[in-house]
């Protein structure tokens, strides 16, 4: 892209890539790309996030029908968004309702209910396609459709186009580059199933390595489509005759294939320590404390002492093995050799077009045009230092309102005690609020969605 402002100039090539021309900006593009750097000037940021939130929820209220109900209900319009002050004004939606779906043949028309603007046709053998039909379909047609791992019995499905989807990559690359030791020809182990066959969530930010770093120098612990279908069978929710005896079968594999993926990942450490070579491992804590264990068991540890770690996605269905953050950086270091300030984890959603990073301090810094908030029981803000749910308002997301109130408790500080940054961080530890399901907006939203039926 052919520029003459000096910021995108100077920008490495691979975040370049991500950018729009600029006479297709908007004014969340121009405050996310002419953004020098995230947090040494988060103030200079900051100031241009107003605009784009604005600009965001007046395209959303616009042009998204259940949204603009919503907004309806709750006596709020784009006039009444004049100032910073107004934010809270901005009716947030709950992280639930992207898991609100129906099956069957409702399930395109619920996704067509809840995105902004006009999505794709595409053409289906039935009447009836199954998520991965669909998500495999609009991939074809330019819309990523991200889903989660489904652990609690029910998937969250985020539609983003190729501008959303680049305003994430931009984002998140960007966090990395500022936040970690970055070289793009580091060796990658990345502990996901291969991100290019899968829209996965966690694989899918993880994969942004493959637009970071050399993609000769990246290694994919599983090697293997990652589908719906796949997810609801591993958690023993085959459906019909045929779901069931795969699954069965699958059950029998699996012990032996992730036997083989984590074996062959230490046998990467051990060639990254032979070879004096630095080494970026990535991927949800859960996979990484299994092979810490293997490795344990075997006696195998190594020292790896330039490398880094990046964790994110939580613990999942091992949840019962959840370590204290601390406590696992400590195990980290006592068998791969990583000092502990080389450890960062990563708190990211899949309604979330940013990701927020951990800095030497393991506080989570949080990219500047992101307006986050931590509310009580009756979603009203208690302010820094206190514990409570997060929420927050993402302007860069296009294809549907990223005004979130999540299930997630957090503390909130205004400034990193541990770097010298600017702007608020999350607490260490990020747990999830007790009994969150049905609360707040969740019962307006349900109501709102039987009305478009």
């Amino acid at each position: 892209m052919m520029t003459n402002d000096p910021i995108l100039s100077e920008m490495p090539s691979c975040l370049r890539k991500m950018v729009p021309p600029q006479n297709e900006w908007t004014p969340v593009d121009q405050a996310l790309f002419t953004c020098e750097n995230f947090f040494d000037d988060y103030d200079a940021c900051r100031d241009q996030r107003f605009t784009a939130v604005k600009h965001s929820f007046e395209h959303h209220f616009m042009n998204n029908r259940l949204y603009h109900r919503l907004c309806l209900v709750e006596e709020v319009s784009p006039d009444k968004i004049v100032s910073q002050n107004d934010y809270l004004k901005i009716p947030l939606l709950p992280d639930t309702f992207f898991k609100d779906y129906p099956d069957g043949k409702g399930f395109l028309s619920w996704l067509e209910m809840i995105s902004t603007g006009m999505l794709p046709k595409p053409v289906f053998k039935t009447d009836a396609p199954t998520h991965d039909e669909v998500i495999d379909e609009f991939n074809k047609h330019g819309v990523n459709i991200m889903f989660t791992s489904g652990t609690s019995g029910r998937f969250s499905f985020i539609p983003r186009d190729a501008r959303s989807l680049n305003r994430l990559k931009f984002s998140a690359m960007k966090t990395v580059i500022e936040l970690m030791n970055y070289d793009p020809d580091d060796k990658v182990v990345l502990l996901i199933p291969d991100p290019r066959q899968t829209n996965l969530t966690i694989a899918s930010l993880f994969g942004i390595a493959f637009d970071l770093y050399n993609p000769v120098n990246i290694h994919v612990a599983l090697d293997m489509k990652i589908t719906t279908q796949f997810l609801r069978m591993q958690r023993d929710a085959a459906v019909g005759i045929t779901e069931k005896i795969k699954a069965k079968a699958m059950a029998a594999i699996s012990p032996m294939v992730q036997k083989s993926s984590d074996g062959r990942m230490i046998h990467l450490l051990r060639q990254a320590e032979k070879e004096e070579k630095k080494v970026i491992i990535g991927g949800p804590p859960f996979w990484l404390d299994r092979i810490l264990d293997r490795m344990i068991k075997e006696g195998q540890y190594v020292s790896l002492k330039t490398s880094q770690v990046l964790t994110g996605g939580g613990w999942k269905a091992d949840e019962d093995k959840r370590a204290p953050e601390e406590v696992f950086r400590k195990k980290v270091q006592e068998v791969l050799g990583i000092p502990q300030e080389q450890y960062h984890d990563v708190y990211a959603m899949s309604e979330c077009s940013s990701v927020f990073m951990s800095c030497m301090g393991h506080y989570k810094h949080i990219p500047p045009l992101l307006v986050p908030f931590v509310l009580d029981e009756e979603l009203n803000p208690v302010g820094y230092g206190r514990f409570g749910r997060f929420a927050f308002i993402d302007p860069l997301a296009e294809m549907y309102p990223g005004f979130i109130v999540t299930g997630d408790r957090v503390k909130l500080l205004e400034h990193c005690p541990a770097c010298g940054r600017k702007g608020p961080v999350l607490d260490v530890e990020v747990t999830r609020v007790p009994g969150v399901e049905g609360r707040g907006c969740a019962a307006v939203m349900q109501e709102l969605m039987k009305q478009g039926e």
